[in-house]
């Protein structure tokens, strides 16, 4: 069976044709008529895929954010602005002094109580505040506790109150934290804000894993943090700091954005290239540059006065990077195996190590293979 009656004829597949939708077809099921053009609307084979330039985002400094919330939804215990002044470059810089007293910057950071040169800045300090408080200028004012004052951190801020005039800190933060002491130390910055001696309590230096720490202490009274003050700038970015500590509700604030002034951050090429560049109408200093990038990022920061035009930084809230700007200042950041630079060095004589800036959080095996260059 099967199989029966005569030959066929043969067929010439190349000679058939067939029409659909007003496009002819060869025998052998290839389109005959010229390749394709594809979507117009794309760049051709082989030219750049961003044809020109992306459009440049609109600045409209009535639109700015000048502060950010303190605390997390439902127990925001206050707004920091996101430009502050170290209280020591009160003392010794005119332009930082003259725009806090008239409101173009309401955040002082006082140092610890014991720190050098203490007096000279909460003297500065205290006259900006009364200086600002007759001009009905409100001022953000933030102090720290040192390693030596965390066994007793209340006679310290007492002090400090009295110096200032004022009878509560908006912010304390506990400096260098030491993983051996922290939970001790902690609890005893905790009385600080049940007593009403400060608003809100945060970190200062603390790493990923000692922000984990801290919120994930146990106890139906346990305050978390709502600040963490830390070196950060394009060579130590910080990003995964940033990230975890928003997730928790803690801000960031940057301080040392010029890193002290060193040159390999101020006079880095990139940062040099990006100094080149018009925007909003004008060029920039790099310690404004510096200041904005943190500001676009909605990190508050603070200025001191290891720049010599450390006074622009105060300027960051009237421009914004440029994208050509964002994208040469966003690569001066070292790559993950290199772990970034810091410029502002431990104090002697405590037990605090530097974490590795990508320590803690949320496991990124990609990032451990290009840390290990592979």
């Amino acid at each position: 069976g099967g199989g029966g009656g005569g030959s066929r004829p043969a067929q010439t597949l190349s000679s058939l044709s067939e029409t659909s939708g007003g496009l002819t077809y060869s025998g052998h099921g290839a389109w005959d008529g010229p390749a394709p053009a594809g979507d117009p609307s794309k760049p051709k084979p082989g030219t750049p895929y961003y044809v020109t330039a992306p459009p440049e985002p609109a600045f409209d400094k009535s639109k700015e954010d000048i502060d950010v919330p303190l605390g997390v939804a439902g127990a925001v215990v206050g707004r920091v602005p996101l430009i502050g002044v170290d209280a020591k470059s009160l003392a010794t810089n005119e332009k930082l002094f003259a725009k806090v007293t008239s409101g173009d910057i309401k955040h002082i950071r006082c140092p610890a109580m014991s720190s050098e040169n203490a007096d000279a800045a909460f003297a500065a300090a205290k006259k900006a505040i009364d200086v600002a408080r007759a001009k009905d200028v409100t001022l953000f004012v933030s102090g720290v506790v040192s390693v030596a004052e965390a066994r007793d951190p209340s006679s310290f801020v007492d002090k400090a109150l009295e110096a200032l005039g004022i009878t509560q800190f908006d912010l304390m933060t506990l400096e260098w934290p030491v993983l051996a002491t922290l939970e001790d130390d902690w609890s005893r910055l905790e009385q600080l804000a049940r007593s009403g001696k400060a608003k809100a309590i945060g970190l200062a230096n603390a790493s990923v894993p000692t922000i984990e720490a801290v919120c994930r202490f146990q106890g139906a009274d346990r305050i978390k943090p709502a600040a963490n003050v830390v070196e950060a700038h394009p060579l130590m970015a910080h990003r995964k700091l940033v990230g975890v500590c928003r997730r928790y509700g803690v801000v960031v604030i940057a301080s040392a954005i010029t890193g002290l002034g060193d040159q390999r951050l101020c006079e880095h090429e990139s940062l040099r290239k990006a100094i080149d560049i018009e925007t909003c109408g004008a060029k920039r200093s790099s310690v404004a540059l510096l200041a904005r990038w943190s500001a676009q990022r909605g990190v508050p920061f603070i200025i001191d006065a290891h720049s010599g035009d450390c006074a622009d930084a105060a300027t960051a809230l009237d421009f914004r990077l440029t994208n050509a700007q964002k994208v040469l200042v966003d690569a001066m950041e070292p790559p993950p195996r290199q772990g970034g630079v810091r410029f502002v060095p431990k104090p002697a004589g405590i037990d605090f190590e530097w974490d590795d800036p990508f320590l803690g959080g949320v496991a990124r095996p990609g990032l451990d293979l290009e840390k290990m260059n592979m």
